[in-house]
């Protein structure tokens, strides 16, 4: 849609002839059809002005007619919003209410373009008067269009972000994230269609975007790299905001997932931030989704231990083990004979996944355990060597 197409009725009686810009000028540079097309909207704005102030009878009936239908809309647009509150709606992204956000977007600078050329289009104004109207009409179509396109699409994904079952924190983020892209696709597309109407040469402009471009992506590529990494966090979830993760040698609590990088918790207590490319790079263990966390610990007993009760440890340890709230136990057995002990190894689940209440149950169980074994009269192992001196037994003798 370009100003220069005649998609209003013919003028009337012409002031001074106005040409619109030539956008069908292959060579037109941006910047030089921004600036043709500013002079010539100013040029067209003086004759308007002087035009208006002549008090010529068609000069004051467009007046009017402006002013009236400008009123018209913005009255029609009240009434709107007013009939819209009463209408019953489910919550806050249900399709009421985006209508009622859709008419209070509708900008007052719209509403007048909107009566200039609906003006325009009854009385047929001078040529000058006529130019100026349809520049700044498209110029504010495209712009108030942009918006209520941006509206829908961001409102369609809200609905769905807060109609989902899915965990809010995660939803959060990749909505913060892809309405960022639509804004970026909405408003790139917008001032596309603006240097059109002003007469730039979009193809060109769009040949030699492509050039810069690759050169722009090959020197930005890290940044692009981590964009897409955010995207591919948002789409794939291997982790969300509040999750416990270890990646490398380093681990810590999810705090923020941004564009370009994610901010880190360490368990120290400061904040980790990590671009997300080299976050993806590693293995990463996202603690945060065990339904039960897996404990393995070993003991010993010494070797003075009676045979048949050495037999009866893993019975004994398990119902040690399962005596002790919020744990489930797995498996206990020797393993080794030790240095200076009869090893065994035991494993337990603790029911509780969170890493403080994991360590806690862990306590429960091994002071359980020192109970109960030495009430059952086995001793722990530790550290012990035996020296034989030659000779002795005959000294003593």
């Amino acid at each position: 849609m370009r100003f220069g197409d005649g998609f209003f009725l013919a003028p009337g009686p012409r002031m001074q002839d106005v040409p619109p810009p030539d956008s069908s000028d292959p060579a037109a540079d941006p910047i030089e059809a921004i600036t043709e097309t500013t002079a010539q909207a100013t040029e067209a704005a003086s004759e308007f002005v002087t035009w208006i102030g002549s008090g010529e009878l068609t000069a004051l009936i467009a007046l009017v007619l402006v002013i009236a239908f400008t009123t018209a809309q913005w009255l029609a647009r009240w009434a709107i919003l007013k009939g819209i509150v009463k209408l019953p709606r489910d919550d806050d992204y249900s399709f009421t209410a985006l209508l009622q956000r859709v008419v209070k977007s509708f900008h007052t600078y719209f509403m007048i373009m909107i009566a200039f050329a609906l003006t325009d289009a009854m009385l047929g104004l001078p040529n000058a008067v006529s130019v100026i109207v349809k520049i700044f009409f498209v110029l504010a179509a495209i712009l108030q269009i942009a918006e209520w396109v941006q509206e829908f699409a961001v409102s369609f994904i809200r609905r769905n972000v807060a109609r989902s079952s899915g965990d809010a924190r995660a939803l959060a983020s990749a909505f913060n994230i892809i309405k960022w892209f639509i804004s970026v696709a909405v408003w790139s597309v917008a001032l596309l269609l603006i240097l059109d109407n002003v007469g730039a040469d979009v193809t060109a402009l769009l040949a030699g975007l492509g050039i810069g471009g690759i050169a722009i992506g090959i020197a930005a590529q890290g940044v692009f790299r981590d964009l897409f990494s955010s995207l591919s966090i948002v789409i794939d979830k291997p982790f969300q905001v509040g999750d416990t993760v270890r990646y490398g040698e380093s681990w810590g609590i999810i705090e923020d997932i941004g564009l370009k990088t994610t901010r880190v918790r360490a368990k120290t207590g400061e904040q980790m931030i990590i671009s997300n490319t080299n976050l993806l790079d590693y293995e990463i263990h996202n603690m945060e989704r065990m339904a039960r966390r897996r404990i393995e610990t070993v003991f010993g007993v010494i070797y003075q231990t009676d045979p048949d009760l050495a037999e009866k440890v893993p019975e004994i340890v398990a119902q040690i083990v399962k005596d002790v709230p919020a744990v489930e136990f797995d498996r206990c057995g020797m393993s080794a004979f030790g240095p200076s002990s009869l090893d065994f190894d035991l494993v337990f689940y603790s029911l509780q996944p969170d890493f403080n209440r994991a360590m806690a149950a862990r306590s429960r169980v091994l002071l359980a355990l020192f109970r109960g074994l030495q009430k059952n009269g086995l001793e722990f192992a530790y550290p012990t060597q035996t020296l034989f001196i030659e000779g002795m037994d005959e000294k003593v003798a």
